[in-house]
């Protein structure tokens, strides 16, 4: 390499090395950088409220399941040509099951959703099959209702809480996003 072009290279490299040394934060030199993200509340900007029969029943910081899915049907057909193609088509439905989950800083959640546990665990299905809803709200800044999922014949398949976790499972006979200005019966407001 020619040594007109070698200045130039070790010039630039050198103030490359100082931008990172200055503005890394330590990167350059193992460090870890750390960027606080701002949360009014354990449940972070958004909270997963569970409703039954149109109440309000608990609060909660996670939620997943809100959905279904259809199995898919391999079938191999000969075409004309005498080419084998692998036709896909919808199978049986399946609604996923819902789980929900609160962090220590929110405790456990209220007794009516151990009641509703205790229901099934007593075998007194007209107890523990229940409607309900999921809503979204916002809570920093307080934004209120963002989505609502509605069920039908749910029950808590699982319930525990393990001193900084409660995680509950809800097994249901379909689910429905609903418009978010219907009422529920129930109103909104974030957790405290």
């Amino acid at each position: 390499m020619r040594r007109q072009y070698l200045w130039p290279l070790i010039v630039v490299g050198v103030f490359v090395l100082i931008f990172l040394a200055l503005v890394g934060n330590g990167r350059l030199w193992g460090g870890v950088a750390s960027v606080e993200m701002p949360s009014a509340s354990p449940a972070g900007p958004f909270f997963f409220r569970l409703e039954l029969d149109g109440k309000e029943v608990a609060d909660f910081s996670e939620c997943s399941g809100l959905g279904s899915s259809n199995e898919i049907v391999e079938d191999i057909t000969q075409m004309d040509a005498g080419v084998a193609v692998k036709r896909k088509t919808p199978g049986a439905l399946e609604w996923h099951n819902i789980t929900l989950k609160r962090t220590a800083p929110m405790g456990p959640s209220s007794m009516a959703v151990w009641s509703w546990r205790k229901a099934m665990e007593d075998g007194d299905l007209k107890g523990a099959i229940r409607n309900g809803a999921i809503t979204l709200g916002g809570i920093d800044p307080p934004v209120g209702l963002v989505a609502r999922w509605r069920f039908r014949n749910g029950w808590v398949a699982a319930l525990s809480f393990d001193g900084s976790v409660e995680e509950m499972t809800i097994v249901h006979e379909g689910l429905e996003r609903a418009d978010v200005t219907e009422p529920s019966g129930a109103k909104t407001r974030p957790p405290k």
